[in-house]
């Protein structure tokens, strides 16, 4: 039994690059013996980490403080952030379609024990392709940014940027019933926008 559910939670990962099964991930941990939880999560977020690092279609983000584009995981000080959104770039983006774009941290309130996952940063809707590839933030903010904001001694944080297609005809149907940013279902919100088509991904602690 123990191999079989282990054998289906790798292959939930697997297809990651190319759908959101990163959302339902850890929502459930299988320890292996002698192995804490602790232990069991950092394993599992450093396959996601490949995975989403490894993506064919990556998301260009650059901070107004960094000296060039933020590399897919990378580290960034905490320090730097000063509640200004990034530019985010997306080349192959189609200038006649409209984007959602959704940033989440899965390590809220601790990359140890993400009871909070995930914690929604930015969510912003109606993103013209066109403006996407010349890297303007444009759109509908269903949820106003917030910069990374990890506890002291919390860990290593993921924020976590993932781009979805509109459907034609289909933009306005996209709401937020909610403004907590705690507990955001990311897979239900966006079952019906499929995979998504860019992802990337940076990290920073609160040394403190």
């Amino acid at each position: 039994m123990f191999q079989s559910n282990r054998k289906n939670k790798m292959e939930c990962k697997l297809p990651f690059v190319v759908g959101v099964c990163l959302v339902t991930l850890t929502l459930f941990y299988l320890v292996i013996p002698g192995q804490s939880q602790e232990e069991e999560v950092l394993r599992d977020q450093s396959e996601i980490d490949s995975a989403v690092c490894n993506s064919a279609k990556q998301l260009t983000l650059q901070y107004d403080f960094m000296n060039g584009k933020i590399s897919c995981d990378q580290d960034v000080p905490l320090g730097l952030f000063h509640n200004r959104p990034p530019k985010v770039a997306f080349s192959y983006a189609d200038k006649n379609a409209n984007y959602l774009l959704a940033m989440v941290d899965p390590d809220a309130p601790s990359s140890a024990n993400p009871t909070q996952k995930y914690w929604l940063h930015w969510l912003v809707t109606q993103m013209k392709g066109s403006d996407l590839q010349e890297g303007k933030t444009t759109g509908n903010p269903l949820m106003d940014y917030a910069d990374p904001s990890p506890p002291a001694g919390s860990g290593q944080h993921h924020y976590q940027f993932f781009l979805y297609r509109l459907q034609p005809g289909h933009e306005q149907d996209v709401t937020l019933t909610s403004n907590h940013r705690g507990k955001f279902d990311l897979q239900a919100f966006v079952a019906n926008l499929g995979k998504p088509v860019a992802v990337t991904q940076f990290k920073t602690k609160n040394a403190k």
